[in-house]
């Protein structure tokens, strides 16, 4: 009788699962990144880039699983959090990995020498999580919150001189297009505005495109409309991009 191999995405998600217990890390720096990884090497398949760099990286499950598959050949990684860089340089040295981890608050400590080619990241997806939300403490936890998108505004100002011409950036967003996320069937998050109409102004304004907005799926919360935005380098024109 002949054994069916398995597929190839089953055998990905076999490999991940095997992998996974190799990273160093405690439950308070899990920002989601363990969840995300896989589907970041899935949108990445085929492709290999030089130097990644992952932002807000937390024990940087998604740079690592990318350095580990092979789609990059050297990770940077940087974090505010001084315990989330500890655990990337120990994962880094049990591993033998080739990664450069930086205690940095978004760009500001990463040195000018670094260039990256690919820029991943899992930043906090909420500007403005309610008080009254059984959950409302998040307000107050950097793993979440970025009040008044000022973590995003903050790296968008200051990645452009990482970038090559022919860089690219994935990062993930939670309801871009909405400016009311629910959680539990209660308001966890008020947005001012429509996300995606800050994140154009941000990235355009830095001489940044948006040039796709992909949908994922995520596990905890299927009804939430989940992005991984690629944006590119662009010195001409600015974007407009819709669901």
């Amino acid at each position: 009788m002949t054994r069916m191999k398995p597929s190839p995405i089953l055998a990905a998600q076999v490999n991940y699962l095997e992998w996974l217990p190799r990273v160093a890390h405690t439950p308070d720096l899990d920002g989601g990144g363990k969840i995300l990884a896989p589907i970041f090497a899935g949108i990445l398949a085929g492709r290999v880039f030089n130097t990644a760099f992952e932002w807000c990286a937390g024990p940087a499950w998604i740079g690592l699983w990318l350095l580990e598959s092979g789609i990059c050949r050297e990770l940077v990684t940087g974090d505010v959090n001084e315990d989330s860089v500890s655990a990337v340089r120990q994962t880094s040295m049990e591993n033998g990995y080739n990664v450069r981890s930086y205690v940095s608050d978004n760009m500001d400590s990463i040195p000018s020498r670094e260039v990256f080619d690919l820029v991943v990241g899992n930043p906090p997806n909420y500007c403005n999580i309610q008080e009254s939300h059984p959950c409302g403490h998040l307000r107050n936890d950097l793993r979440p919150s970025d009040v008044d998108w000022k973590i995003h505004k903050n790296f968008y100002n200051g990645i452009g001189k990482h970038l090559r011409s022919d860089s690219v950036m994935y990062i993930s967003e939670i309801s871009p297009y909405t400016t009311e996320v629910l959680f539990g069937g209660e308001l966890y998050d008020l947005r001012p505005e429509i996300p995606m109409e800050d994140f154009i102004s941000m990235t355009s304004s830095n001489d940044l495109k948006i040039t796709k907005a992909t949908p994922y799926d995520w596990p905890l919360e299927p009804d939430i409309d989940c992005r991984i935005l690629e944006i590119r380098p662009n010195k001409k024109e600015k974007t407009n991009v819709r669901p």
